[in-house]
């Protein structure tokens, strides 16, 4: 997929001017990317599913090239947000794809607006103990390091990063989510706020989209994906070789092959 076969646009929300790109033709696939990344994490992935879905990949307010909001947005208020671009483009019914962060959007969003929405692929959203996500909450970010003039704190950055990447990805490819993780430390806001304070548990329970289940095999932060697919009745679930928590970045052929399989069965 040529660059040029992106069509960036910006959407003016409440909470500024949002970003989003539409490539492809076919049934509408909306992508909902992880904290402090953006809609870039997918975009070699949208060159693998063009061919036979409308793919829409969305900078949530405070991330990528969208306006940075006033305050810390409630999950809800994301999902409003990819909501209103999906208005925005006529999308009456949508596949969706969320990795971490983005999976418990894509959950609030077909919960909420269940006629809107189809198959749901999650990656990376599996369960966690309480005293696992306290560990989270109280895990201080690479966002939090402080700058120096000496620029230690891209080295630590740059291992933190290497340690999320499987162990076969190459540094140009660790280098993508990196440089965008960069740009991220720069803005007031992220996802986390949102999601460590939303009862993911609670809306799961009521959830009941099929579901694709994917984890990188080498994920740190995956949760226990396994798990989850065994409370879901209606889920698939599948690992990917080689890939750790910047998986679209590593294995987009990998991973378009096993979502396509999903959406088109």
């Amino acid at each position: 997929m040529a660059p040029e076969s992106i069509d960036r646009r910006y959407l003016q929300t409440p909470f500024g001017n949002v970003h989003y790109w539409v490539t492809g033709n076919g049934p509408f696939l909306t992508l909902i990317h992880q904290s402090a990344q953006s809609s870039e994490e997918y975009v070699m992935l949208a060159a693998q599913l063009a061919d036979s879905f409308r793919v829409v990949g969305i900078d949530l307010p405070g991330h990528g090239k969208s306006s940075d909001p006033d305050h810390e947005l409630k999950l809800e208020e994301l999902t409003d947000v990819a909501l209103a671009v999906l208005d925005e483009l006529g999308a009456q019914r949508t596949h969706i794809l969320g990795h971490h962060g983005g999976v418990s959007v894509s959950i609030d969003l077909s919960n909420r607006y269940s006629d809107r929405v189809d198959k749901v692929v999650m990656s990376g959203g599996g369960t966690r103990s309480s005293e696992q996500l306290e560990a989270l909450k109280n895990t201080p970010m690479t966002r939090d390091l402080p700058l120096d003039s000496d620029g230690d704190f891209l080295s630590q950055t740059w291992a933190v990063y290497r340690k999320m990447s499987a162990s076969k990805t190459p540094p140009d490819v660790t280098v993508r989510p990196f440089a965008v993780g960069l740009q991220a430390r720069l803005r007031p806001f992220d996802m986390h706020h949102a999601l460590y304070r939303w009862d993911g548990e609670k809306a799961r329970e009521v959830f009941d989209k099929e579901t694709l289940l994917i984890r990188g095999k080498e994920d740190l932060y995956s949760g226990d994906v396994a798990a989850r697919h065994k409370q879901m009745a209606n889920s698939t679930y599948v690992e990917i070789a080689d890939g750790g928590a910047w998986l679209f970045y590593e294995q987009p052929e990998a991973c378009a092959k096993v979502v396509r399989d999903f959406l088109a069965a």
